[in-house]
C-alpha cells in the first residue's frame, strides 16, 4: 500500500561540486577563517522519498594553514605551515527539513548530512623556495633512535556531518550550498602532534632538511622535549562550496507499473 507514495519521489541524481577548503588543527588559526584551498568532486543521491536520501561523494582539494595567520603567540613564534593534497571519498544518509521535489512548489529546504568517509593525505611544507614531502623527514623523530612510533599513516577516515540548503531550478536541475565538516582520526594531516625531537639526531638519522623543517620557530632556544603540537586532539577540515545536480532517472512509473500489475 505504502509502494505508491513511497514511488513517486524516488529518483537519483547525479552531480558536481567545487569551492573552498578550512583547516583546524596544529597549525594555524584554531578558527573559522577565510577559505585557503580549494575542492572539487563529484557525487552522486538517490532519493527515497522528499525527505530521505542517501548520497555517495568523491572530492580532491588542497588543505594549507600557516602560523603566520594565526593570533595564538606561541603558533606565530613557531612558525610552521603546510600544504596537503587530500583524496576522499564518503557515503552519508541526508534529511531535508522541508519536502523537496524538483520542478514543483517544493522547490527549496534546508537539510544536514552525516555519515562515514576515508582519505588520503600527503603533509608538504616550503623551504628555500622548494616544496618537501614531511613524513619521510620524520620531523617529530618517527623510526628514529629517539622516536616513539613509526611515521605515520597517509590514509586515514573520519566522520562527516554536513549543513545545506538546496534549490530547484526546473524539473530536473539543483543547486545546492553546502558546508561539510569532517573530524579526522589522525593529528598529523598538518605534520604536527607530537614533541619536539633532538636536531642533532635528525640532522644525522634523517637529514638536515628533517632539522631544519621541524624547527622553524623565531627562537633559537633547545625545545627537545617540548610539545610541537597537541596531540589530544584530532584535525580536522572543512568543504564549503556549491553543487549542482541532475535529475538523472525518476522511478514512479516503474513502481506505478509494477502496482499496477
Amino acid at each position: 500500500m505504502l509502494l505508491p507514495f513511497v514511488g513517486r519521489s524516488q529518483y537519483l541524481e547525479i552531480g558536481i561540486t567545487g569551492g573552498g577548503t578550512n583547516f583546524l588543527g596544529d597549525v594555524g588559526p584554531y578558527s573559522f577563517d577565510l577559505p585557503q584551498g580549494y575542492h572539487a568532486g563529484f557525487l552522486m543521491r538517490y532519493n527515497f522519498n522528499r525527505f530521505w536520501s542517501i548520497r555517495a561523494q568523491a572530492n580532491y582539494g588542497l588543505i594549507q594553514a600557516d602560523d603566520a595567520r594565526s593570533s595564538i603567540g606561541i603558533r606565530t613564534e613557531r612558525n610552521l605551515s603546510f600544504r596537503s593534497v587530500v583524496r576522499e571519498a564518503y557515503v552519508v544518509a541526508e534529511f531535508n527539513f522541508f519536502e523537496y521535489q524538483p520542478g514543483t512548489k517544493l522547490w527549496h529546504t534546508p537539510y544536514i548530512n552525516g555519515g562515514f568517509g576515508v582519505f588520503s593525505f600527503n603533509p608538504e611544507a616550503q623551504f628555500d623556495g622548494n616544496w618537501y614531502e614531511l613524513r619521510e623527514l620524520r620531523t617529530e623523530g618517527q623510526g628514529t633512535s629517539v622516536g616513539t612510533s613509526a611515521p605515520y599513516a597517509e590514509a586515514s577516515s573520519f566522520f562527516i556531518f554536513s549543513l545545506g540548503y538546496k534549490f530547484s531550478l526546473g524539473s530536473f536541475t539543483s543547486l545546492a550550498i553546502e558546508s561539510s565538516f569532517r573530524s579526522t582520526y589522525t593529528d598529523y594531516l598538518d605534520d604536527v602532534s607530537g614533541f619536539y625531537a633532538d636536531p642533532m639526531v635528525l640532522e644525522n638519522e634523517v637529514s638536515l632538511l628533517s632539522a631544519n623543517l621541524a624547527d622553524r620557530s623565531f627562537s633559537g632556544s633547545d625545545k627537545e622535549n617540548i610539545l610541537r603540537g597537541d596531540p589530544s586532539n584530532q584535525d580536522w577540515y572543512i568543504f564549503t562550496g556549491i553543487s549542482i545536480q541532475f535529475k538523472f532517472g525518476e522511478l514512479y512509473e516503474k513502481c506505478a507499473n509494477f502496482v499496477g500489475n
